[in-house]
């Protein structure tokens, strides 16, 4: 198992570790800017998901579960 986990590792985690953000930048680079992002911090990634999923669908955004699973998979492998 890798050092990151949706069940244990928090969005403060992954905005903190360049390794992390990196990956979450280049696979959802349209949270980056998003004001929820920091208020989220204290969130798992896996408590946070129904928040994504809504925030993702008023953006407009397009294949989210694939896109969460895509992240889940290289995230966990890092």
């Amino acid at each position: 198992m890798g050092k990151y986990s949706f069940t244990t590792t928090t969005i403060g985690d992954l905005l903190d570790n360049p390794e992390a953000f990196a990956l979450f930048a280049e696979l959802v680079p349209e949270a980056i800017d998003h004001p929820l992002l920091e208020i989220g911090r204290p969130f798992t990634i896996e408590q946070a998901l129904p928040f994504v999923e809504n925030i993702a669908a008023e953006m407009g955004i397009d294949n989210v579960p694939a896109r969460i699973a895509d992240f889940k998979e290289k995230l966990e492998s890092l």
